[in-house]
């Protein structure tokens, strides 16, 4: 495990498996760790690399507890800046991050791989102003209880913010048509507008549901 500097504080990053060829960075999805990465491990030829979003895993809780997918992606490209050129794949809101990153840096990712998880949606494309009280507590308590499933640290409460941030269908399609190859795991399930939007990239294209034939094709493209 290597701890990093991105800006306010330290995120951890692993190595899940040791090898040659193209590099694997795997973001997990809310509430998991770098250990969810475990499974890519034996599907991957090469280096296998997850990285521990704040306040999860090895990843200490920042100051200020503040969390939004820009901050998480500003981490995972410290985690690229440490692996080199990479193939990301994202479950959940390690998903969306990995769609942000895939475009800024399209230059160092020669393929994504976005998978559904807890996170993939965020709060949809416009402020909802009608969320009351009630309906906050609630998503504080869904976060609280998790801390169950926990080993390393209570879950930071405020971390339920991520799971509202505004997430523009227009926004995303232009880091979608940014990035080299994005593929789309689908497994018939309902996906969010900005998901949605990203399948009219030219550059975009499903992914099988299965995830060893979604790394063999993620590793093809990692392989051009």
């Amino acid at each position: 495990m290597r701890m990093l500097e991105s800006g306010r504080h330290r995120v951890a990053l692993h190595e899940i498996r040791d090898g040659g060829g193209p590099t694997l960075l795997w973001l997990h999805a809310l509430g998991g760790s770098a250990r969810d990465a475990a499974r890519a491990g034996s599907h991957w030829p090469g280096r296998v690399l997850a990285l521990d979003f704040p306040d999860h895993g090895a990843s200490p809780r920042p100051l200020g507890g503040v969390y939004t997918c820009e901050l998480f992606a500003a981490d995972a490209d410290a985690a690229l800046e440490a692996a080199g050129d990479a193939c990301l794949a994202g479950e959940g809101v390690g998903a969306y991050v990995a769609l942000l990153l895939a475009g800024t840096r399209a230059d160092r990712v020669p393929a994504a791989l976005l998978l559904p998880g807890r996170g993939l949606d965020g709060g949809g494309p416009e402020p909802d102003f009608t969320v009351d009280h009630a309906t906050h507590d609630a998503h504080v308590a869904e976060v609280l209880a998790r801390n169950d499933a926990r080993d390393e640290h209570e879950l930071d409460p405020m971390l339920y913010l991520v799971e509202r941030d505004l997430r523009p269908p227009d926004y995303a399609l232009q880091f979608a048509e940014a990035a080299r190859r994005l593929l789309l795991g689908e497994d018939g399930g309902l996906r969010p507008p900005w998901w949605r939007a990203c399948r009219e990239a030219p550059d975009s294209e499903s992914a099988p549901a299965d995830l060893p034939a979604a790394l063999a094709r993620l590793l093809a493209h990692g392989l051009r």
